[in-house]
Parts: C-alpha cells; sequence; structure tokens
C-alpha cells in the first residue's frame, strides 16, 4: 500500500511540475499525447513504433500488412491464441493513432509559408 501512494505521489508531483513548466502550451488540442493509460505499452515503446511508422510510411505511404511488419516477432511467438489477437488488436489501435500523428505532422511541415511571387504586367 505504501509503494502505492509512493507511486501515485511521484505522478502527481510529475504532472504538477509539467504544469508550472507550461509543458501543455505547446500541444494543439487535437494532438494526441501518448500516455500508459490509453495503451499497454510504455511511452518510449509508443516512441520506437512511431519512429518504424514513420520510416515505413515516408518510403511508401500505402503499405501492405504494416501490423505485421510492426510487431515483435520473438514476443509474438510465445503468445498463447488469446493473448497473439489482444497483442495485435492494440497494435493496430496504436498503428492507427501513429499514423494519423504522421499525417497530422506531415501536413504541417507541407504548409510553410512560401514568399509571394509578384508579377509584372508589360505593355
Amino acid at each position: 500500500m505504501n509503494k502505492d501512494n509512493s507511486e501515485l505521489k511521484r505522478l502527481a508531483q510529475s504532472a504538477k511540475n509539467r504544469l508550472k513548466k507550461g509543458y501543455w502550451q505547446g500541444c494543439a488540442a487535437e494532438e494526441s499525447v501518448p500516455s500508459r493509460a490509453k495503451s499497454e505499452i510504455g511511452y518510449a515503446a509508443e516512441e520506437e513504433l512511431y519512429a518504424k511508422v514513420r520510416e515505413m510510411l515516408s518510403v511508401d505511404e500505402c503499405v501492405l500488412n504494416p501490423i505485421g511488419r510492426l510487431i515483435d516477432q520473438k514476443r509474438f511467438q510465445r503468445m498463447d491464441f488469446s493473448e497473439k489477437n489482444r497483442y495485435v488488436l492494440e497494435l493496430a489501435k496504436t498503428y492507427a493513432r501513429l499514423k494519423d500523428r504522421y499525417f497530422r505532422e506531415k501536413s504541417r511541415r507541407k504548409i510553410e509559408p512560401i514568399a509571394p511571387v509578384v508579377l509584372r504586367a508589360e505593355f
């Protein structure tokens, strides 16, 4: 019980520090911030998956079998049937979220102000 309280206090202190430092001011409301509450995988693992998704989509935006490419084969082979199903469904949800994030970031980079072109008419 004491360990649970200390973990809760640590998480609360971390959240308080983020609020004090203005961490959330830079985040848009529609952006998805990966968290352990949303998925069973941790933040670092989700960022690794995002790097794979970004690489996969930057090479070819029409990817066949993206979930198959993201599966950790060693881990997958040790799972029983129900664990495999749960893992694939969780990975599919995570992939959809990361794919949306990729296209949001890509569209933000493309829409940068371009210097206006001045046309002069000669008579």
